[in-house]
């Protein structure tokens, strides 16, 4: 039986996390949390439940579990509630408020950075310190807010283009999140669910816990529909995502760069209760890291298409040696940001994700992908007649024809 990569997980540096906890003030985390869940959910009733009679409502929850989730009451579906545990929300945080910190060890204590950019010739696009270079036009709203406060009690040697790199981070970690879980509710998945014992309510979350779909006893492909819907909710949250990034004008190269990251370390959380191989587990989340591959090929053309469309770019080919730059460091960085805060490094010291990057796992994540371009495909069939945006990101998705080559 393989091994599950929680084996990986070192048990003194999770001490030590769970030591950081107790210093971190949850209401802190509410609160500068709120504003961002907020604004989100008046987007989205503005869009779309208000004007089908409908209403959209959050919950942050008082629970320690780092999980989120779309709640449907199938009496009343039109008006959905997205919850996200405060536990969720403080694992965002402290990641978000790390992250620029190990990327700065990185960068200057190791060659890994000054190797990347020589792979890429050091053009222009390439930078040396561990998170992007920022102007003021980066910054957020967050960190306009409590720069002053940091600057009186500066206790943390940050550079501004850390401590911007921080609250961009945080703030498109908690985007992404409630947007994959709106991603849930927009394309109605609930209707390809029964609620647990026959109730009125489904919750479809990030947890790994057994619930009821349709015809789960019978229906041998039961996990691959979930699994494909789980993609789906990825690819129309990263949409919704970068609408958001295009509305509060932070759609530049930080702020691409550190949601990519800030989805990466996402998947790097929920892999630890998978096997290190990519046979198809009976789960109702695909493997991570079939949902970063997903993710990434969709957001690079997304980000792409974004930049020619707003005349940011001339043309695709212009940004794609960027973007590809910017896709390869996320991935890079967010593994061994996830392997240094929390593995035990394996005999060759090498994290996880760099183990499952062997040649000998090439053909069985291949065929994983195949199979996962297939039922999303079949899912997408199902769901599109009854999706409530009707411009969504359906029709793009198909005519990129992500992964037409395996």
């Amino acid at each position: 039986m393989p091994s599950l990569i929680s084996h990986r997980i070192s048990q003194d540096k999770l001490r030590r996390i769970r030591a950081e906890n107790e210093n971190i003030s949850l209401e802190y985390v509410r609160a500068l949390t709120t504003p961002i869940i907020a604004e989100l959910t008046k987007w989205a009733n503005e869009t779309v439940y208000s004007k089908l009679g409908g209403e959209l409502s959050w919950k942050i929850m008082l629970d320690e579990s780092a999980n989120a989730a779309a709640v449907t009451k199938l009496s009343d579906p039109m008006h959905p509630t997205i919850e996200i545990n405060l536990g969720m929300l403080r694992e965002i945080y402290r990641d978000s408020f790390v992250f620029p910190l190990i990327s700065d060890m990185l960068a200057s204590d190791s060659s890994t950075v000054k190797d990347l950019n020589e792979t890429f010739k050091n053009l222009n696009f390439t930078f040396d310190s561990g998170v992007p270079p920022t102007h003021p036009s980066h910054h957020s709203g967050t960190f306009k807010l409590l720069k002053p406060i940091y600057d009186e009690k500066k206790h943390e040697n940050l550079t501004d283009d850390m401590l911007v790199t921080r609250f961009l981070m945080l703030e498109l970690m908690v985007v992404w999140l409630y947007c994959h879980e709106l991603g849930h509710l927009v394309q109605r998945h609930y209707l390809l669910q029964v609620a647990t014992g026959g109730g009125d309510v489904v919750s479809v979350s990030e947890a790994q816990e057994d619930v009821q779909m349709h015809s789960k006893k019978t229906d041998e492909d039961y996990f691959l529909k979930s699994q494909a819907r789980e993609i789906l909710a990825d690819l129309e949250g990263v949409t919704l995502a970068v609408d958001y990034m295009l509305r509060k004008k932070l759609f530049n190269m930080p702020s691409i760069y550190m949601l990519l990251c800030a989805q990466e370390i996402m998947f790097h959380r929920f892999a630890v209760v998978y096997a290190e191989n990519f046979d198809i587990p009976d789960l109702k989340h695909p493997h991570p890291i079939i949902r970063s591959e997903f993710m990434q090929s969709y957001y690079t053309h997304l980000i792409l298409d974004t930049l020619v469309n707003n005349k940011l770019a001339p043309s695709k080919e212009s940004v794609t040696m960027p973007m590809l730059y910017l896709s390869v460091r996320s991935s890079t960085m967010s593994g061994l940001f996830w392997a240094n805060r929390y593995e035990k490094f394996d005999a060759d010291n090498r994290p996880t994700f760099l183990v499952l990057s062997n040649e000998e796992y090439h053909e069985p994540k291949s065929e994983y992908l195949k199979t996962m371009v297939l039922w999303v495909a079949k899912q997408m069939e199902e769901i599109e007649p009854n999706h409530l945006l009707d411009q969504n990101f359906f029709a793009y998705y198909k005519r990129l024809e992500i992964f037409k080559k395996l």
